[in-house]
């Protein structure tokens, strides 16, 4: 079993730490328990504006110091936001493990926000909302199939945020959100790696433990109606070349016992080139050109997803007919043992 050392500061950082000596590096990952199901009408796209904010420079670490800083070091960075959290991780050497903690740890407590890198940022994420809906064939599709199939605005919006409300934020509002969520109580902070476990926890203790837990936010119910008719809706595309079809089914949460259920199914039906959905719909009828989708899980509401793009002329209703009647299958014929190994 792995060493796995668990920790929680008095202003409550939760702390895990697993040494790992196999290579001289050291990865760091500060997950912040907000994503976009937090955000309401209004301040959708926040939390990944954030993730571009949270390299504009602190107090002692100057605009894009961060990046240079680790790569300068051979070391990697980036950063990722989703609907339940917002994660920054970042490799090292293992001698210098001290120097991003401190980095992390003075962005938690001072980041810097100013007019001119909020404008800069905001300007950047509605070009990246741009290549990825606005200019994107299927982008839009894409977001208006989540709107269908969540009742609640949390899971419903995308991720990048509506247009209208990032153009309309204010430094104050981005400002706000920073104060309710990115605070040491709402956060884990995970390394693994050639360490030495007492050093790498005094060390997170200087640099973190008096940073104040003085923020709070209440985060939204999910409570979603069970959906009892299916919902339809057909859309024009000019950026889409060829046709395709999304279908998306309520599914389990996080903690239920089928987890484990759905992600297998997502194997036997979507990865890999021997996958069902692969070889009946893409290499035996022919009636799709690509197919993806699988079990997409959360806190709250869930879905199990399918998309495909067919040839010119194909039929979305035949291709949904296929795609159910592989469901069907599942149901009713044991998945023979060597399949599922």
């Amino acid at each position: 079993m792995p060493n796995i050392q668990e920790t929680t500061l008095p202003n409550g950082l939760r702390v895990v730490l697993q040494p790992d000596a196999s290579v001289p590096l050291v990865g760091t990952s500060l997950l912040y328990d907000v994503g976009s199901r937090v955000e309401t009408p209004g301040s959708s796209g926040f939390a990944h504006l954030f993730e571009h904010l949270m390299f504009q420079g602190s107090a002692h670490v100057g605009c894009g110091e961060f990046v240079q800083r680790i790569q300068g070091w051979g070391g990697t960075v980036n950063g990722m936001t989703g609907k339940e959290r917002t994660t920054y991780y970042h490799s090292l050497p293992s001698h210098q493990v001290g120097l991003g903690l401190w980095m992390e740890a003075d962005r938690m407590r001072s980041l810097s926000l100013t007019s001119s890198s909020f404008e800069v940022q905001r300007k950047a994420v509605l070009e990246e909302r741009l290549e990825r809906v606005d200019n994107s064939p299927y982008g839009e599709a894409t977001v208006r199939i989540g709107e269908l199939s969540y009742s609640g605005f949390g899971y419903a919006h995308p991720v990048i945020g509506y247009r209208a409300d990032l153009e309309a934020a204010s430094i104050d509002d981005v400002s706000a959100f920073h104060r309710a969520w990115y605070r040491p109580d709402n956060a884990v902070l995970a390394l693994a790696g050639d360490m030495d476990s007492d050093a790498v926890l005094d060390a997170v203790f200087a640099y973190f433990g008096d940073i104040p837990s003085d923020g709070s936010a209440s985060v939204p119910r999910f409570d979603t109606e069970s959906r009892m008719v299916p919902k339809r809706e057909r859309m024009v595309d000019a950026k889409a070349s060829l046709p395709a079809l999304f279908v998306n089914h309520p599914a389990i949460p996080y903690g239920d016992p089928d987890f484990y259920v759905y992600e297998v199914m997502e194997t036997l039906l979507f990865r890999g080139p021997s996958s069902r959905l692969n070889r009946r719909l893409v290499m035996d009828e022919r009636t799709a050109i690509k197919v993806q989708g699988g079990y997409e899980a959360h806190r709250g509401p869930s879905l199990f997803s399918f998309f495909a793009v067919l040839p010119q002329g194909g039929d979305p209703a035949q291709l949904a007919e296929s795609y159910s009647s592989e469901l069907e299958r599942l149901v009713n014929e044991p998945v023979d043992d060597e399949e599922l190994e």
